[in-house]
Order: C-alpha cells, then structure tokens, then sequence
C-alpha cells in the first residue's frame, strides 16, 4: 500500500478508506464503485476531491455522470475546504507516528483496523482533540 483513498461521509462521520498500490484513475474508479455500493442508487453522491490528474480523468467523469455522483474539486493549495483533511492528523497519530510496518499490508490493516476503531469512537476527546489541531472550513 502506497496511497490511502479516503471519504468521509458527512451524514454519518464515517471513514471508509481503500488502501492502494497505485493511485492511477483505475484505482480511483474502484474505490468509487465500492462506494457507489454502500448507498442507494437514487441518493446522489458528492465527492470532493482535489486536482489530482487521476480525479481530472475523463473515465472518472464519465463515470460520476452515469452514477448519479458529482464529483467537487477544491481549489488548488486550498485542501483546508475539504473536511476529510482534519481526520489524517489522528491516523497518522495512532497508526503512524512510531510505527516501523515490515510489510505494505500490515500497513494497510492498521489503518483499515483504525479507521472501524475510529469509526465506533468518533466522539472520544482523545480524537477530537487530534481532529481540532488541524483546521477545516
């Protein structure tokens, strides 16, 4: 695992993150359909996203037209817009720091196996104090 593919869904406060070799078009194409199937067809979804080239691909847009998704991208040197960005201090505070992951893969588990911990303790102080030292709008 190289790159993380995160998305908080703003309803809930629930991360879901998909761990990747690669962060090509294809890959971002694949988390998206994983998405696309945790909600209804008919509930539109809105992705925010930065410039990345992968996220400007035109397969990635076609694909967001034809599955009910509008994909938002940030302004450039503005990921302060996007809420996700204050939830990677506390995962790089408790899987990160101090770490030394002999594989990729454990790697990956610890942040999938942080991201359910996360998930069922989004409320506890020690969180949201982490989530607080980074500002978002």
């Amino acid at each position: 695992m190289k790159h993380l593919l995160a998305v908080l869904d703003l309803k809930t406060d629930q991360l879901y993150g998909h761990a990747s070799k690669t962060k090509k078009h294809q890959d971002i194409l694949r988390f998206f359909c994983v998405l696309r199937r945790r909600f209804h067809r008919s509930e539109r979804l809105y992705i925010i996203l930065d410039n990345f080239s992968p996220h400007l691909h035109h397969k990635v847009k076609e694909w967001a037209a034809t599955n009910n998704v509008e994909l938002i991208y940030t302004p450039t040197y503005a990921s302060w817009l996007n809420r996700i960005e204050c939830h990677f201090g506390p995962l790089r505070k408790f899987v990160l720091e101090g770490s030394d992951f002999a594989k990729q893969q454990d790697l990956a588990l610890a942040i999938q196996a942080y991201l359910r911990w996360r998930n069922k303790n989004k409320r506890k102080a020690i969180i949201l104090r982490e989530q607080n030292k980074i500002k978002v709008v």
